[in-house]
Order: structure tokens, then C-alpha cells, then sequence
């Protein structure tokens, strides 16, 4: 698998009313505000908030996935529910090895309804099927019992701990870390 551009008008439906797609620099200014308005909530579990501080950071931040999305190495979409943003999912991916990382965050006010568990399912099948991807990794905090929920719920393995392997707000962390291989999804005995 060599790494294959991304086409930036892509549209993946989770349903009728769910779609991911790439984020647009037009998105900055709504998705600096639901880092922003979710900060709180964001920074307990994800090092990178604290590097968003304007809508600059967040233009800059969708600059570099573009790039990396027309290099075929990052999917960054947008979670949008009935045309609103609620959040954001992506991966990076890793041709050489076939592999893909998936991480995800929601808007407090949209937790609690699956979306991040259809959108993971959705991205997974995605990687699978369209990019040939053979192993796709989910990696959540130990305590981050809804990030890591996902990720069982989908089946994903657990294969162990990263101790120690993030900083979160000055403070080390232990990794979860599941996986799903292609096989396992196509015959889905394990989702």
C-alpha cells in the first residue's frame, strides 16, 4: 500500500443525518469555538488543546491536515450532525505498515447518543475497504473509560498498556491500546 492522496471533497455518511468529512479552513472559527467552549472537558484527556488559543491556531492546524490529506498520511473530518459540527475524528496513516491510528473528540453536549462509536465503525470500514489498510489502533487514556468504551464496543482488542506513554496537562498518563486487523473486520467475529 503506497500512500494515495485523499480526495478533500470526500463525504463518508454514518447515516442519514451523520456524515464525516474533511475539515475546510472555512471551519476554523466553529471548531476553535468547540475547543474552546469544551476546553475543560477536552484537556482531561487530549495534549494537543492547550495548543489551540485562536481561531489562527485552528486555521493552521486545518492547513497542515490538508497538506497531509493530499500527502494520503492524515484524515482530520469533521463530525457533522444535521450540518452541524458536534466534533471531530480522524487518523493518521501509515503506509509502509499498513496501519492507521484513530482518535476522536465530541462536544460535551453531544456525548451519550453512539456518535463517536458510528463514526469509528464507519472510519474503521473506510480504512478497511477503500485504503487497504490491514491494522487500525484506537490508544485512550487508562482513564478515560468513554474513549476506550468505543473502542470495545466496536470489538477492537485490547493488547496492553502504554505506561507512562502521554502527558496530559504536566502529568503522565498510561495508553490503552486496542486494535482491529482487516481480516477480523471482514469477517466480523470480533464486531
Amino acid at each position: 500500500m503506497m500512500a494515495v492522496a485523499l480526495d478533500p471533497n470526500l463525504c463518508i455518511a454514518v447515516d442519514e443525518s451523520v456524515e464525516l468529512r474533511p475539515l475546510r479552513i472555512e471551519d476554523a472559527e466553529m471548531m476553535y469555538y468547540l475547543v474552546h467552549s469544551n476546553r475543560q472537558h477536552l484537556e482531561a484527556w487530549l495534549p494537543w488543546v492547550h495548543s489551540i488559543r485562536s481561531v489562527a491556531d485552528e486555521a493552521t492546524f486545518i492547513r497542515h491536515s490538508s497538506r497531509d490529506l493530499a500527502a494520503g498520511t492524515n484524515l482530520s473530518c469533521a463530525i457533522v450532525v444535521e450540518r452541524s459540527i458536534v466534533g471531530m475524528i480522524g487518523c493518521s496513516i501509515e503506509s509502509v505498515n499498513h496501519s492507521a491510528d484513530i482518535g476522536y473528540w465530541m462536544t460535551t453536549s453531544s456525548e451519550g447518543r453512539g456518535l463517536v462509536t458510528r463514526a469509528a465503525q464507519v472510519l474503521t470500514d473506510f480504512l478497511v475497504t477503500e485504503i487497504n489498510v490491514h491494522r487500525v489502533t484506537i490508544r485512550a487514556a487508562t482513564e478515560n473509560t468513554r474513549s476506550r468504551a468505543v473502542a470495545e464496543r466496536l470489538g477492537f482488542v485490547h493488547e496492553g498498556t502504554q505506561r507512562d506513554a502521554q502527558i496530559i496537562n504536566g502529568d503522565f498518563c498510561d495508553l490503552e491500546i486496542y486494535s482491529m486487523l482487516a481480516p477480523e473486520w471482514f469477517s466480523g467475529t470480533l464486531h
